[in-house]
């Protein structure tokens, strides 16, 4: 039973401590690159609306900066709800060919085990059991996706 619980752990858990620090360096150096991103957008914001205000007035560069930035936020909005069908359409897709290859050994041995853990003891079912459908949803494409 403890060969079964070191599998469960292996197959739900991963390698947690490269994942947290891969998580930690992406949020510095994603954090940093946003205070760049919007000090780069501000300055071009403000550049267009002087050359705007220079050339038609500080009322109409208002509009047209206001202008530019709606379609901007229009597009990317199209482009966020197109990229997101792709991702579910692509989720659909290996989610049938999950269902379609069947349970992988280690599911079906988890399977097996489970009535003989049963009558041992209640506690441990409870827990396995748990760990179970953990990992059943993990392998069928639920939560994150899985690398690579």
């Amino acid at each position: 039973m403890r060969r079964l619980i070191e599998q469960l752990l292996l197959l739900g858990l991963g390698n947690v401590s490269t994942t947290a620090v891969e998580i930690k360096r992406k949020t510095i150096g994603g954090v940093i690159a946003t205070v760049f991103f919007l000090t780069g957008y501000i300055a071009l914001v403000m550049a267009l609306a002087f050359y705007v205000a220079a050339e038609a007035g500080p009322v109409a560069a208002s509009l047209v900066v206001a202008a530019a930035s709606m379609a901007a936020a229009l597009v990317v909005l199209a482009i966020v709800a197109v990229l997101n069908r792709q991702t579910e359409r692509r989720m659909m897709e290996r989610q049938a060919a999950l269902a379609a290859q069947g349970p992988d050994p280690v599911t079906a041995r988890l399977v097996t085990e489970l009535p003989g853990m049963m009558r041992e003891s209640p506690i441990v079912t409870t827990i396995m059991v748990s760990s179970l459908v953990y990992v059943l949803a993990r392998s069928r494409g639920f939560g994150r996706r899985p690398r690579g």
